[in-house]
């Protein structure tokens, strides 16, 4: 399997790039979220990849960092989901915004994701929910620990905040989401988010 890719980008594209490593030129599939974060033709980019076998077909995938290659090899593994379906979903919704959409069951976010519809959203909802939401579950694609700028995003520093007060990761995961599905989507600071999941629990009570 190759882990990932190391070298000089070449080529660059949307949808895949090339990358010169060693003389060789490796040719590789992206999502437009992976595309976003690289920088101009010619410097050094170091891509987790995935290397997809079929009877009749070699692809590599790439990725901006590993929370990505671990959410795309969660959704090929479900049955009916390929790769090209798994890079648009990428493409469609961050890592972040597709956690808190399945852990809050949110249809409408899902199926508004192009060429994924409300049965298929149904049953990516069925899937993960438990994934995503057990303690310690090895596929369980965690809230980004860095945006695309390299700094920690303000869901993760809830969390980990939230682990501080004594929550354990899989009740401060949902408790982050739900503070981001009901209107603090917007919140840059953690300390914001952590109000608001506070401020939840006390009307819960």
């Amino acid at each position: 399997m190759i882990a990932f890719v190391e070298g000089e980008l070449v080529e660059k594209q949307p949808a895949h790039v090339v990358v010169s490593v060693g003389g060789m030129g490796f040719a590789i599939q992206i999502p437009l979220s992976t595309y976003q974060t690289l920088g101009g033709l010619h410097s050094r980019i170091r891509m987790e990849t995935y290397f997809h076998v079929r009877e009749d077909v070699m692809q590599l995938f790439g990725f901006a960092s590993p929370d990505e290659k671990r959410l795309f090899e969660m959704l090929i593994g479900l049955s009916g989901i390929g790769p090209a379906l798994a890079l648009n979903i990428l493409s469609g919704i961050s890592i972040a915004e597709f956690t808190t959409a399945i852990l809050t069951e949110d249809l409408k976010r899902l199926s508004s994701i192009p060429k994924v519809g409300r049965k298929t959203a149904q049953r990516l909802i069925m899937e993960l929910r438990d994934r995503m939401t057990s303690d310690g579950a090895d596929t369980q694609p965690p809230l980004p620990m860095t945006t695309a700028s390299g700094e920690r995003s303000a869901a993760d520093d809830a969390v980990l905040g939230l682990m501080e007060l004594g929550y354990d990761r899989a009740q401060a995961r949902q408790a982050v989401a739900r503070a981001l599905s009901s209107g603090g989507a917007e919140a840059k600071e953690a300390s914001t988010l952590i109000r608001i999941v506070l401020q939840q629990q006390q009307r819960g009570r």
